[in-house]
């Protein structure tokens, strides 16, 4: 049976670090989409996601992987 629907992008805040965002599911009719969403929120890994806005913000990170994995590979890191 085809799916009818598209996934959904759901901006969520995390409970513990107050950090927005973005969670996209295909949540089929059985499931309470509102329990769903709570779940993901308190899921959050808040570690690894203010490394992550300090690389943003440091300019360290590399909006193309492969381009990183090549100069990885050139020992540019």
């Amino acid at each position: 049976m085809a799916r009818k629907g598209a996934a959904r992008a759901v901006r969520l805040n995390c409970p513990k670090c107050f950090s927005a965002f973005t969670v996209v599911a295909y949540l089929s009719r059985g499931i309470a989409a509102n329990d769903y969403w709570k779940a993901r929120a308190e899921e959050h890994d808040c570690v690894s996601h203010e490394k992550m806005v300090a690389a943003v913000r440091s300019g360290d990170v590399t909006k193309n992987p492969l381009k990183a994995s090549k100069a990885a590979a050139r020992g540019k890191q």
